[in-house]
């Protein structure tokens, strides 16, 4: 079986090729940022990289952006899903941009932002793609693996950053925030732990580098967690193939 992963955001893309076990990535960082240019930078990249002509049997797409909110399903069935987004965010992004991804197995729905280009350019090139929102992969594989004890995982780009806290196999916290700094992200998590109070127990918390982040910003946020004492007792980890691997449970 050959799996095709595509991590993508509005500064940068992975494609990783997943067969019998082992994974070959590609990455690009997009150097114009208007919708058609997306797509010429994405067809040039795949012929460049030699994927173009590349068959696959399965092609999932993680998409991330900031504007995402998780709702349960029933009160989803009882209101449409621009009217949850619009309450949320405001009026400023066209209907036709929100979509949501159903998550049965947890009674959740993920609304999110998609811009169109995303999907007319992925849906003609891989045609029996699945397309999901970052979180709703995340939320997956998290879930997949033991949830049981606390597990913090942070998704983490160059200027925002996607929180989610499990524990009891219950979703605790989900959110998505900007920030300047890897001070900026610490004070955001530890804060959320103590409000929920969760900060003096034993876990895990997993830092998922996003695609086009900087690996030296989040070899340092590792550093800086593992240096305080809240979190002594818990287990920091780097966890670079998180997504990759959720995307596998959504085919």
């Amino acid at each position: 079986m050959k799996h095709l992963s595509i991590e993508l955001s509005e500064t940068a893309v992975r494609f990783s090729v997943v067969e019998n076990g082992m994974t070959k990535s590609y990455n690009y960082t997009f150097t114009d940022k208007k919708d058609y240019r997306y797509k010429e930078q994405l067809d040039e990249f795949l012929v460049d990289s030699g994927l173009k002509n590349e068959e696959f049997d399965e092609q999932t797409i993680s998409w991330s952006s900031k504007r995402t909110t998780l709702i349960p399903a029933n009160i989803f069935g009882e209101s449409k899903p621009e009217s949850i987004f619009k309450l949320c965010y405001g009026d400023q992004i066209p209907s036709n941009h929100i979509d949501y991804n159903r998550i049965p197995e947890h009674g959740m729905v993920n609304i999110y932002e998609i811009p169109l280009w995303v999907k007319s350019f992925f849906v003609i090139r891989y045609p029996r793609s699945i397309i999901q929102h970052e979180g709703s992969h995340l939320l997956r594989g998290i879930f997949a693996e033991n949830a049981f004890k606390l597990k913090t995982t942070l998704v983490v780009y160059d200027h925002h950053v996607l929180l989610s806290i499990v524990k009891e196999n219950k979703l605790e916290f989900y959110s998505v925030f900007d920030f300047n700094e890897n001070e900026d992200i610490i004070y955001h998590t530890l804060f959320t732990l103590q409000q929920k109070g969760l900060n003096k127990e034993s876990g895990t918390l997993q830092i998922c580098p996003g695609v086009g982040s900087s690996e030296e910003k989040i070899n340092e946020l590792h550093t800086k967690f593992s240096a305080f004492a809240d979190l002594k007792s818990s287990t920091i980890l780097v966890n670079s193939d998180l997504i990759i691997k959720s995307q596998q449970l959504c085919v």
